[in-house]
């Protein structure tokens, strides 16, 4: 396993390399492998070019260096890329799902992204930057390089900066896995993310609503208990004459949509959401400190950080100005990561831990 890291000047590219699946390190003995400032090295195998590519952000107008080499030690500047900072992400994806089609999608820190063409030497963009992901604590995403060939998914995870978590055992968090498809949408190529397959494992309790209708003041979630839940659920615009679906999450935080407006809304930040054949599907993640949005299967998503509050109700759903119809509303209680169940004990972290506490957990 190769490691590339940026020195604290921010003006050298190092390695290290792993020879026991990343259990322990060691720095190159020629370190630095490039003079170049400024950071965050992405590096990956471009095979039609026989080339190793690495993606640089570079000062001082912010820009992304695309450069090569055929051994990750000498480094050679084909091309830049403009208007990009921190955090590069680069891969090429299938456009809706067709192999014998491929895109290439370069992702900046901020989540927001490029489609186009690339030869190994140089990006094409055949579009400006979009915009997938609204979340005010979204930022530095990532994508898993080296999948195997059976699973060949591009899954993505994000540092979601700027949350605070007083008396908890923890400082930051990541978001949930998503995995990257692109896919052709009102005319043009547009990202998607949603959350892998994998979060089933963590399913316990199912509430299945199914098909229902709710008045203004109903909620069938009056009686529900949990901290945690994956929440998915269909809006049949058609047959619904509400202003506004809501729902209230972890006694702080409230997500929306505004039938009129098409606007899907996390906690006051908002993102534009229109029907898909006269419906929104919408997809919700509550966890401990964070609630993630993904509408039209991930046609948008807001990734937010939040404080719970424990004396109100987990969830509720209101319907405003009218019927809300559901063609379905199913919730998932959500077991911890933890095999045991259980989070560290408040002042507590891994470093902290015995090793066998550490592979056990």
């Amino acid at each position: 396993m190769i490691a590339f890291w940026s020195a604290v000047d921010n003006q050298r590219q190092c390695i290290s390399f792993s020879n026991d699946h990343g259990r322990t390190w060691t720095k190159y003995g020629k370190n630095p492998v490039l003079e170049h400032p400024y950071r965050d090295p992405k590096v990956f195998w471009h095979e039609p070019s026989q080339k190793w590519i690495m993606v640089l952000c570079g000062p001082p107008d912010f820009h992304y260096c695309v450069l090569t080499s055929s051994n990750l030690l000498r480094w050679e500047e084909q091309s830049k890329i403009p208007d990009m900072y921190e955090c590069p992400d680069m891969f090429p994806l299938p456009v809706d799902g067709d192999a014998t089609n491929t895109k290439w999608v370069i992702v900046n820190g901020d989540g927001k992204y490029l489609v186009g063409d690339f030869d190994g030497r140089e990006f094409k963009p055949s579009t400006g930057k979009k915009q997938c992901e609204w979340g005010e604590n979204f930022y530095a995403a990532q994508s898993w390089n080296n999948m195997p060939e059976s699973d060949p998914r591009r899954i993505q995870i994000a540092w979601m900066r700027g949350g605070t978590y007083p008396k908890m055992p923890f400082n930051q968090q990541l978001s949930f896995p998503c995995e990257l498809t692109l896919r052709t949408q009102a005319g043009d190529l547009a990202l998607h993310r949603y959350p892998i397959r994998e979060i089933e494992k963590l399913w316990d309790e199912k509430i299945e609503l199914g098909s229902i209708s709710l008045q203004p003041g109903d909620d069938p979630f009056a009686n529900l208990t949990g901290k945690y839940y994956d929440i998915d659920l269909e809006i049949d615009l058609a047959s619904s004459s509400a202003s506004e679906i809501f729902l209230e999450l972890a006694g702080s935080s409230r997500v929306r949509y505004l039938v009129k407006e098409k606007i899907l809304e996390s906690s006051g930040t908002r993102a534009g959401l229109a029907p898909e054949a006269n419906r929104i599907e919408l997809r919700i993640l509550l966890d401990r400190t964070s609630i993630e949005v993904f509408g039209n299967h991930g046609a948008v998503s807001l990734t937010k950080c939040m404080l719970p509050n424990d004396t109100q109700r987990p969830l509720s759903i209101s319907a405003v100005g009218g019927k809300a119809a559901f063609t379905r509303l199913t919730l998932h209680k959500l077991k911890s990561m933890w095999r045991e169940g259980k989070p560290l004990e408040e002042g507590k972290s891994h470093a902290h831990l015995s090793a066998q506490e550490t592979v056990n957990k």
